[in-house]
């Protein structure tokens, strides 16, 4: 494999991915709140946004996927999503068992177990075998 496009550029656009769609998220979210939708709705749509973001960017930017894509694959990216939600929760969860709790550090590392778990999920299950720019498989 090219390193060029290795798993660690396809990491460090993954990152910038996970950047763009927190920023286009809290937008919506603010907009959300300003249009007087309330908490709970406000943050539904945002994040709703952000993973549609999300799924676009990395498929196309991050993975360099270009076929056409299908309902298994949106349903996979959806599936990793939420494991990588369960892999976030079960940090904080095992930190508050440990006696830490609301500490910076543990949602630090809950964010780093999400991001490692959705980019090993989309790298190796989401968008594997699937053709990159130039057509080919990885």
């Amino acid at each position: 494999m090219n390193p060029a496009n290795g798993p660690a550029r396809q990491f460090l656009r993954f990152v910038a991915v996970g950047l763009a769609n927190s920023a286009i998220g809290f937008a919506v979210i603010v907009a959300g709140l300003r249009a007087g939708l309330g908490d709970y709705r406000a943050n539904a749509l945002g994040y709703g946004v952000g993973l549609c973001v999300s799924y676009v960017l990395q498929r196309r930017w991050a993975f360099a996927v270009r076929h056409r894509a299908d309902a298994r694959e949106i349903v996979l990216f959806l599936v990793t999503a939420g494991s990588a939600y369960a892999a976030n929760l079960a940090v904080i969860f095992a930190a508050r068992r440990a006696g830490y709790s609301e500490s910076p550090v543990v949602q630090g590392l809950a964010m780093a177990a999400y991001s490692l778990v959705f980019f090993a999920g989309s790298r190796l299950v989401v968008f594997a075998g699937r053709p990159d720019a130039a057509g080919r498989s990885r």
